[in-house]
């Protein structure tokens, strides 16, 4: 896979248009959509995504991302993306929406197919949308597929939903919409050894900035080390240091293991709150 963090020509290729924070199920229907129609024309699948989310610009929000830019790259290679166009969107916020498609969908990349999601929306004040692009691939020769919504359990699969899933600490309905278990990834680092002085050892990671933050709490999770999967308890909280400053603190116990895994990676998949 090819990540470029310019606009680059990449002539008949097909496209999926999309910000893809947490890559949930009605993403991956776009990006695998882009991937056939790609293998069926034997031409490449390629994505244009961001690496800040748009309404952080055009609103000044804040909005938390489920994925960290990283993981985000890692699942696109999974999936088999080709290319992957990674631009800061403060480079674009203001090209109107037909000067998009024509000066930048078109001119760079020459599509014979574009796949986004039913609420997709872009250029200045989001004033594209699927209509538009519908008109533009009858004008410019393009296939243009728009994804209908993905509904489970009576929710429409959508980041907004999932976001205040996890912020309230519904995992299992999160990871349901998801298509996956919610993780966070991190080096194991030195903790205060107290755990360990009460008969519970426990791995550290700092919780990464740039990821949706989560409640404090007691967790059930799934501990992948070295390609092996182990259940474990996680404490996520603040704690006084002994400099009385508060510290978030994000530990898991992973019970009978005993190895020296300082300074190793490792993936928290979490389960449910306990």
């Amino acid at each position: 896979m090819q990540i470029y963090d310019e606009l680059t020509y990449i002539n008949n290729t097909s496209l999926a248009l999309g910000f893809f924070d947490g890559l949930h199920l009605g993403h991956k229907v776009v990006l695998k959509n882009a991937i056939k129609i790609a293998k069926k024309n034997k031409v490449s699948s390629t994505v244009i995504t961001f690496v800040n989310h748009p309404l952080n610009i055009l609103y000044n929000q804040n909005i938390e991302q489920i994925l960290t830019v990283d993981e985000k790259l890692n699942v696109f290679k999974e999936l088999g993306i080709d290319n992957v166009i990674l631009l800061d969107f403060k480079d674009i916020s203001h090209i109107r929406a037909k000067d998009y498609i024509e000066n930048i969908l078109v001119k760079y990349f020459s599509p014979i197919a574009i796949t986004t999601g039913f609420n997709y929306s872009f250029g200045y004040k989001k004033e594209g949308n699927s209509e538009l692009l519908k008109e533009a691939a009858a004008f410019y020769n393009f296939k243009y597929y728009e994804i209908p919504p993905f509904v489970i359990n009576g929710d429409i699969v959508s980041c907004s939903v999932i976001r205040n899933k996890l912020q309230l600490g519904n995992f299992v309905d999160a990871n349901k919409l998801l298509g996956y278990n919610f993780f966070v990834s991190g080096t194991v680092v030195h903790g205060d050894k107290i755990a360990s002085k009460l008969g519970f050892p426990s791995a550290n990671i700092v919780y990464p900035e740039d990821k949706i933050k989560i409640p404090e709490g007691v967790y059930f999770v799934q501990v992948k080390l070295d390609d092996i999967t182990y259940n474990g308890v996680l404490n996520h909280g603040y704690c006084v240091t002994k400099e009385s400053t508060e510290i978030l603190k994000t530990e898991v116990h992973i019970p009978y293991f005993n190895k020296d895994i300082y300074g190793k990676s490792i993936k928290i998949s979490f389960i449910t709150k306990l």
